[in-house]
């Protein structure tokens, strides 16, 4: 991701419940082991990817996409890529919460090989509701 990107990808964020503004996105993007990808389709930002990558243990915070590009495999496909740029980080495995109440997240996850490795219960305040832990290895 680029710094010209953060006002496109603030944007995409601000359609989630908990999206990330541009001063997050701004302040992750100087951090030393973030790791923002960002899709791009008809010349526009898509999608974007955001991971913190530590000791070989890379945690996927967030990834969306843009209504216009959803359900057109824009997730899937960064998402694939980023997994590649960061094995060639160092990254051997994967780590991720989604809601448990967001099943086309989750069957997303599986099919890109994460399984399913605990709970957290009542770990989102709004909408209420628990996380689901999973983590692929790389």
């Amino acid at each position: 991701m680029r710094e010209t990107d953060v006002p496109a990808c603030a944007a995409i964020e601000a359609c989630a419940d908990d999206g990330w503004s541009e001063a997050a996105l701004r302040e992750e993007l100087a951090q030393e082991n973030a790791r923002l990808f960002v899709a791009e389709a008809e010349g526009k930002v898509a999608g974007l990817a955001v991971f913190q990558l530590v000791c070989g243990e890379a945690s996927l915070y967030a990834v969306s996409t843009a209504p216009a590009f959803r359900r057109q495999g824009v997730a899937r496909a960064l998402l694939s890529w980023a997994f590649a740029a960061l094995c060639l980080q160092g990254a051997q495995d994967v780590f991720l919460e989604v809601r448990a109440q967001n099943s086309a997240a989750q069957a997303l996850y599986l099919s890109l090989g994460f399984v399913q490795t605990g709970l957290r219960r009542n770990f989102y305040a709004t909408p209420a509701d628990d996380a689901v832990l999973m983590q692929k290895t790389l």
